[in-house]
């Protein structure tokens, strides 16, 4: 039997709430399914309650996510520090509560993250596990 599409839509609100708590957590969806604007949202979220944006690291697979990652931090937080539209979607509203918490942290830690964007760590695997790895040439060879 399947389950009503109500009681399914209810589960995903709760897993996207879960998603924003401070816990490691990964994020499974199929394509289209919002998956870029709740990773987005835990970013923001974990930004707001750190002392340096370097301790928050989004992991991706291919350069192209990563890029696309930055950009959607960036591009809220861009649009964050502009006037409030009259109407956002549910969503696109938490999104932009989410970036203006982490720009009145940037202006109280100075970070200046919309000038200095390489702040953010949003990387690859591959790329994290390079760099680690010419952290110890010694025992890298």
């Amino acid at each position: 039997m399947t389950r009503p599409a109500v009681d399914r839509l209810d589960d995903d609100k709760t897993a996207r709430a879960r998603a924003l708590d401070l816990a490691s957590f990964i994020v499974e969806a199929p394509a289209g399914a919002g998956k870029t604007e709740l990773l987005t949202q835990r970013v923001l979220r974990l930004l707001a309650t750190v002392d340096h944006p370097e301790e928050v690291l989004a992991l991706t697979f291919t350069n192209k996510a990563a890029t696309e990652m930055r950009d959607r931090i960036l591009g809220a937080l861009d649009a964050a520090a502009q006037p409030a539209p009259a109407e956002l979607p549910p969503h696109k509203a938490l999104t932009r509560d989410w970036a203006t918490a982490v720009l009145m942290r940037d202006a109280e830690l100075g970070w200046g993250l919309r000038e200095h964007p390489g702040r953010l760590r949003v990387t690859t695997l591959d790329a994290l596990c390079a760099g680690l790895a010419r952290q110890m040439p010694f025992l890298s060879r």
